[in-house]
């Protein structure tokens, strides 16, 4: 007994450092192999820098592409990301490229604790703990440019549910404290993911706080909440009413086909085999067995509430789930083939610590999933920008007349992965007439406007220089220049219209004066 007593602190703490280590690296890996800020996070950078220059009071506007967009977004990332610079020196640039995938780190760290608290195990937090960490949906839209403030607010989110969860299931008042501060925290940093937040915490309060004292506890801390976000959302409402918030709203782009992903475990974007989401599927199946909710609460709810991020967020029962189908279903099913017995022991600790089988196996998943990880991060050498591109805009701030505009045309399918249509209106202050990032904080509805050119700007690049000269003329949209980002048919019809010069053309980049 004393064996099996130690064995699990030895084990559980080499989970942790061997599987944190390798979700780490995982999440580190894109920025090493691209240089620069993964895909997005242009207009936030724009932001950001907004706050610098105004030596940290609040902006007003932002202007980013031409326009004077509304500061309504939640500021701390960018608060975060201005402050991290000055302090150590750095180009903002630098901060935007990796302080997204150091916070996404930290969110793994914080995942343990609420994952060993819900699943009232210690080892099977570290085994959650590590699912997640290697599941590419945990990392994805963290450890971008744009992460900057999706990852705060999801780091926020999770240590919210953990101080929520311990707020209604014990009597230390240390967790309404930390449950208002972390709240705060995730509303001042990401939209979606407040909204998400609360969510969450609600069906928290639902099995857990349906009581005169779970009441006073949540009316407590939303009232905390509200007092710690006050100072930002009194200043901005002030400023330009709820018309931002009202304008961002309408541009949710709900997308039910997230609930095939989420039945499917597809969500997870698991390469190969994906023997985590079967996992999570099993430990489903012992949860309504169980008849402990839960989780599936927490695994569909999101989806209810925010189809299109409802993935990210789901991540987080999935990963338990995982566990749960580990430890509860492969451990004590493979134990009773052993043993050829047609009951199995529910004492999957001992069955697991006492078979070097079953921990030779769980090694090979966690590289499995780690090997995994590491191709899905191949995607992102794909969207993001590359060094010709960069110093083709390097070249147009040198070279190009203040005010000019751009076409940039990349052959993009989604406006929100075109990194360089977004990037480039921060990186040489040129206007690109058909970059979307902004339109969604703007009143006239101009954002569905803005998106449907961008799509119709697209599909030139098969096309010739008159596919380019209808759009303008259909948009009302006035362009200086054409900028096209690969070799295509277009790029080949400018080169041989007499309307357009070709001014730049470097490895797959080339720029058109009209």
């Amino acid at each position: 007994m004393n064996n099996i007593k130690t064995k699990p602190e030895t084990l559980n703490l080499f989970i942790l450092v061997f599987g944190l280590a390798l979700g780490a690296y995982a999440r580190l890996l894109p920025t090493i192999m691209i240089g620069f800020p993964v895909t997005d996070g242009g207009m936030f950078y724009s932001m950001a820098r907004a706050i610098q220059n105004g030596h940290y009071a609040l902006p007003n506007f932002v202007e980013y592409n031409g326009i004077q967009i509304p500061f309504a977004y939640p500021p701390l990332g960018f608060y975060a990301t201005a402050i991290t610079a000055d302090i150590f020196n750095i180009p903002l640039i630098e901060v935007f490229r990796w302080l997204p995938a150091i916070v996404s780190i930290g969110s793994t760290l914080a995942f343990y604790p609420l994952a060993s608290a819900i699943l009232k195990s210690k080892f099977k937090g570290s085994l959650a703990a590590i699912f997640f960490a290697l599941l590419p949906r945990s990392m994805t839209w963290f450890i971008m440019g744009g992460g900057i403030t999706r990852a705060f607010g999801f780091l926020f989110l999770l240590l919210t549910v953990f101080s929520a969860y311990n707020l209604f299931t014990s009597s230390a008042k240390k967790y309404l404290w930390m449950t208002m501060l972390f709240g705060a925290g995730a509303v001042l940093s990401h939209p979606e993911t407040a909204l998400h937040t609360v969510v969450l915490c609600a069906v928290l309060f639902f099995f857990f706080g349906l009581s005169e004292e779970g009441t006073k506890k949540s009316v407590y801390v939303a009232l905390g909440i509200l007092l710690l976000a006050a100072p930002f959302y009194v200043t901005v409402i002030a400023r330009h009413g709820f018309a931002p918030y009202q304008n961002a709203a309408q541009t949710g782009l709900y997308n039910f086909t997230a609930w095939l992903g989420l039945i499917t475990g597809s969500f997870a974007d698991e390469k190969f085999i994906t023997v985590i989401s079967a996992l999570a599927l099993l430990g489903l199946v012992v949860t309504f067995i169980r008849r402990e909710y839960l989780l599936a609460a927490w695994w569909i709810v999101p989806a209810l509430v925010d189809p299109r991020g409802a993935a990210s967020i789901s991540i987080i029962a999935w990963s338990m789930l995982a566990a749960l189908g580990f430890t509860d279903v492969i451990v004590i099913g493979l134990h009773a083939l052993k043993d050829k017995s047609e009951f199995a022991s529910p004492n999957w600790a001992a069955h697991f610590f006492n078979s070097p089988a079953l921990r030779i196996a769980l090694t090979g998943l966690i590289f499995y999933a780690f090997f995994g990880a590491v191709v899905s991060d191949q995607v992102f050498t794909k969207v993001s920008l590359h060094q010709p591109q960069r110093q083709a805009m390097q070249w147009v701030e040198k070279n190009t007349p203040q005010g000019s505009r751009f076409a940039v045309v990349t052959g993009g399918a989604l406006a929100f992965s075109d990194a360089l249509s977004e990037w480039f209106p921060a990186l040489t202050n040129r206007v690109s007439v058909a970059t979307v990032q902004g339109y969604e904080w703007m009143s006239g509805k101009p954002f569905d406007t803005r998106l449907g050119e961008y799509d119709a700007l697209q599909k030139c690049i098969s096309q010739n220089s008159a596919c380019v000269e209808n759009w303008s003329a259909d948009t009302n949209n006035a362009f200086d220049y054409v900028l096209v980002a690969q070799d295509s048919s277009l790029a080949d019809s400018l080169a041989a219209s007499k309307d357009y010069q070709l001014i730049y053309k470097e490895e797959g980049v080339f720029i058109f004066k009209r």
